[in-house]
């Protein structure tokens, strides 16, 4: 638990930033206020009011410097005591054992001028409890080590520096370039960016964006029918040449970006933490308590399913990189082929608790729940477009022959476990996903009961984790007969009282 006082310490021992923290203090107030002081300064068209911007940027340099000059920070025994602040002065006190995840921050010009930003954060709030911006790298990771030792009472080797040594971890995972590329390529990231980029132009100029794709068009077609005589068909390998270029230009954004964020990728594993590496340009350095992975996540979509590769996140406990980087930062195998998947789940799980041997099914009349509400939702619109463009609404009804295939391909591939302390859901038919969780991090467990259940005599049973509902779904076993949902229930409810 952190303690804030109102009074100074005196300085004793107290350490300071790196000398060039001061910059990165200034950059990080100039991303705040950049959108004002650009329309100052371009708005000013040469008089008095352009000279605005530039003195806020003047105002804001003495500022940066001020709050290097007052933040000091001290190592103890048990604990590190940080001191900041200009007018209202804190000093933080917290001790080793609070301490949850350190993680080392560093974009490319963190990287080039040899620094690194720290975050200190413990389980009690949103957001960290120490944030020291900027120390040399060299120190940041010997603070990271000297809090990874104590917070367990580690007394294992450690090197000069205070950073624990390699053979106190185990890698796990790690993904060479060839896999990177493989990840670009069934993810469909890129096709974000591109669709953001081309929104993002056309509210500022939409005849100009409208222009580019007129162009590309005419381009093609005119060439395309050097190839064909017959307009129709001169358009067709006009349009089909452009969709194939568009693709290939989305994957290719794609396996960028998953170099760019997954460059030197590599999971590693103690007795009491994970800790990942990666990035190319901006590098991330990173640990996560065990005992605050609370479910995981297994996904394999189509794609994946092409490449034999599966996807592994964890829900965490709440804490300051949950909200800014979990999504990213806790995916502990972005890609991998299920035996190193096998590894790492087997790495940290109980012995014997993965893989499921045997999965139960669900009620018989399963699909025919997963099938009901969204043929229901889309009655309504297929009426009011059967109005006025009924060939259309005849292609909306061609929809409902594939929803009663999908709804019984995914009852049939469905399924639950709870044995050696795991609950775990399997879903999906196309893309297939695993959802598991050891008993013992389960809060809390209801059963659910809607008006088309109970038709059926069904039930879905719950299980809340920490966080789940807020950043990540809560782990439901559906469509369960009502008897066998009460057992379950009751299973659960009695495991987690203990």
């Amino acid at each position: 638990m952190t303690t804030v006082h109102s009074e100074p310490l005196i300085p004793q021992a107290e350490l300071r930033l790196h000398p060039m923290s001061w910059l990165f203090e200034l950059l990080n107030v100039l991303k705040q206020f950049i959108v004002p002081i650009v329309f100052l300064l371009i708005t000013g068209r040469g008089n008095s009011y352009e000279l605005w911007g530039l003195i806020g940027v003047g105002f804001m340099v003495p500022l940066a410097i001020a709050r290097y000059i007052s933040f000091r920070y001290r190592i103890g025994d048990d604990r590190i005591v940080i001191r900041s602040g200009l007018l209202h002065r804190t000093v933080r006190d917290i001790a080793f054992t609070r301490i949850q995840n350190v993680t080392l921050q560093q974009n490319l010009l963190h990287r080039l001028m040899g620094v690194a930003e720290v975050r200190l954060e413990t389980g009690g709030g949103e957001k960290e409890e120490g944030r020291m911006r900027v120390l040399g790298f060299a120190q940041a990771r010997a603070l990271q080590g000297i809090i990874r030792n104590q917070e367990h009472d580690n007394t294992g080797p450690q090197a000069a520096d205070g950073t624990p040594l390699a053979d106190d971890e185990q890698t796990l995972l790690q993904l060479p370039t060839r896999e990177l590329l493989k990840l670009g390529l069934i993810s469909n990231k890129g096709m974000i960016l591109v669709a953001a980029g081309f929104g993002a132009a056309s509210q500022f100029d939409w005849q100009s964006t409208q222009k580019l794709f007129w162009k590309a068009g005419n381009w093609l077609w005119s060439h395309s029918g050097e190839l064909a005589h017959n307009s129709y068909v001169s358009y067709a390998i006009g349009g089909l040449t452009l969709l194939l270029a568009a693709f290939t230009l989305l994957r290719l954004i794609s396996m960028l970006q998953a170099i760019l964020h997954y460059h030197g990728f590599v999971l590693r594993g103690s007795d009491h933490r994970l800790s990942i590496e990666r990035g190319l340009l901006n590098r991330f350095h990173g640990s996560l308590p065990r005992t605050r992975i609370q479910a995981w996540t297994l996904q394999q979509g189509w794609l994946q399913r092409r490449f034999a590769r599966f996807q592994l996140r964890v829900d965490a406990a709440a804490g300051a990189v949950k909200s800014e980087h979990m999504e990213s930062n806790w995916q502990l195998a972005p890609i991998a082929d299920a035996p190193h998947i096998a590894g790492v789940i087997e790495s940290v799980l109980p012995a014997g608790t993965w893989p499921v041997a045997e999965w139960r099914p669900l009620h018989p009349n399963a699909w025919k729940r997963k099938f009901k509400m969204p043929a229901i939702i889309l009655i309504s619109p297929t009426a009011n477009i059967a109005y006025w463009a009924w060939p259309l609404a005849l292609l909306m009804v061609l929809a409902y022959p594939w929803l009663w295939i999908q709804s019984k391909q995914w009852a049939k591939h469905a399924g639950y476990s709870h044995a050696n302390g795991l609950i775990a859901v399997r879903e999906g038919w196309i893309s297939k996903s695993w959802r598991f969780a050891e008993v013992r991090k389960i809060q809390a467990v209801y059963l659910k009961q809607s008006p088309f259940d109970r038709r059926h005599g069904m039930a879905t049973v719950f299980c809340d984790t920490v966080n789940a509902g807020s950043y990540e779904p809560t782990l439901a076993v559906r469509y369960l007969p009502f008897e066998e949902a009460v057992a379950l229930h009751t299973e659960l409810s009695a495991a987690i009282a203990r």
